[in-house]
């Protein structure tokens, strides 16, 4: 499991990289830019940031670094779900599941799937 933490924009950041596979401070200042304003200064400090806590690694090509995942993704969201069970759930999946059911953002498609996993899972 990661064990240092990440922000909410150090995950967003993150996963900003993740789906350009690499990028520079400023194709993710693009990136961010068209939803909200914000500094390059602030968004080159959180990749450093990232690259330090191991989340991203780099290459230097001329004055320009180039950020890439240095994390499987998966990795990344099973750290994150088993903390979030762990601290918000008290380790209970069945809590965690009845609060997504209930949370009404889970639709018919979505459900049939889950029936169908559990059906699989049941199955081997």
């Amino acid at each position: 499991m990661l064990e240092k933490r990440l922000g909410e924009v150090e995950l967003e950041i993150y996963h900003i990289v993740c789906r350009l596979e690499e990028a520079s401070v400023q194709e993710v200042v693009d990136e961010i830019s068209r939803e909200r304003q914000t500094a390059y200064t602030s968004v080159m400090t959180l990749m450093k940031n990232l690259s330090e806590k191991g989340y991203l690694g780099y290459k230097k090509i001329g004055k320009k670094f180039i950020y890439f995942p240095a994390v499987n993704p998966e990795s990344l969201k099973i750290s994150l779900l088993e903390k979030t069970l762990d601290k918000v759930f008290g380790g209970s999946v069945l809590d965690l599941v009845q609060s997504l059911v209930n949370s009404e953002k889970i639709g018919r498609e979505e459900l049939a799937e889950i029936r169908q996993i559990l059906n699989d899972l049941e199955e081997e």
